[in-house]
């Protein structure tokens, strides 16, 4: 739940944004951006403020110097960076040396990699993951967007989007919730595939949306447990939603108790969770 108001909240992260990235007051047109971006953040209402990540480089480390950090951490786990991103339908921009990059790499990083590092040894070269794509502005047919599955290129793509205006843990969770679609892309080839098995876990009455692209662009909140078998609101938008956001809730520390809390009063979700181990259990090896 949220530690402060969002305005309270919104001033303090933004006064943290500008010192992250010097001493000069931000244009109006930042301010406004951050703000609508703060507003737009799916997580706010669910957000746990006082959760914070480390920085993984002094704070005037270059982009140079953050991508060889990057580089060294990922290798660690069999994984490579990609600092660009060509895919139809998607764009994005590379990092530069500018104040304003270093300060957005340096956030998205210090997320993303000790996420990455939750994963036992080996397990992304057994679900066909190599690369980590790290950029920044990074929309989808239109959508400003954080994170994406691209299996095609044997990636997860993660994107500073404003990201010192969001819930940071929130953005742990999206890290893992799109690792998960990429790996339901490779065990059935299919980002909607429509489990049977997972299906018949649902409440009597359960009803899916038309798909989680539907649910941006709206202010939309993505509330926890808003009933029975449902971890969260957005997981109702389809089946293959709600499965990456168990997933995403189990990974997150800063969300997993929570889940846990509500598996105990909640036989349905408590079954979902256990059917997702078993998925995963099929890799090999894993998990």
């Amino acid at each position: 739940m949220p530690a402060c108001r969002l305005l309270s909240c919104l001033a303090a992260v933004l006064l943290s944004a500008c010192a992250s990235v010097g001493p000069s007051t931000p244009s109006a047109a930042y301010a406004q951006a951050f703000e609508r971006a703060a507003q737009q953040d799916s997580m706010r209402s669910e957000c746990d403020w006082s959760v914070r990540y480390a920085p993984v480089a002094p704070r005037d480390a270059s982009v140079a110097q953050l991508q060889a950090i990057a580089t060294a951490r990922l290798a660690a786990l069999q994984l490579a960076p990609a600092w660009t991103l060509s895919m139809p339908g998607s764009a994005a921009h590379a990092f530069t040396e500018s104040e304003e990059d270093r300060a957005g790499l340096q956030l998205l990083l210090s997320i993303v990699l000790p996420a990455m590092e939750r994963y036992p040894a080996g397990v992304f070269a057994r679900t066909g993951l190599r690369h980590v794509v790290l950029v920044k502005d990074l929309s989808v047919d239109g959508q400003r967007r954080l994170a994406m599955p691209a299996p095609e290129i044997d990636s997860v793509v993660y994107a500073d989007n404003m990201l010192a205006a969001l819930c940071p843990s929130g953005m742990e969770l999206r890290v893992h919730h799109e690792y998960y679609h990429f790996i339901e892309y490779r065990l059935f080839n299919d980002f909607y595939y429509r489990d049977p098995a997972w299906l018949a876990l649902n409440p009597p009455g359960t009803a899916y949306g038309q798909g989680g692209a539907t649910a941006y662009g709206k202010g939309f909140q993505n509330l926890g447990h808003p009933q029975p078998g449902l971890v969260s609101l957005y997981a109702a938008y389809g089946p293959e939603e709600d499965k990456a956001e168990v997933f995403g809730w189990m990974k997150t520390p800063a969300y997993a108790l929570r889940l846990e809390q509500w598996t105990a009063v909640d036989p349905a979700l408590l079954a979902k969770r256990q059917r997702l181990m078993e998925v995963l259990q099929t890799l090999p090896g894993s998990y």
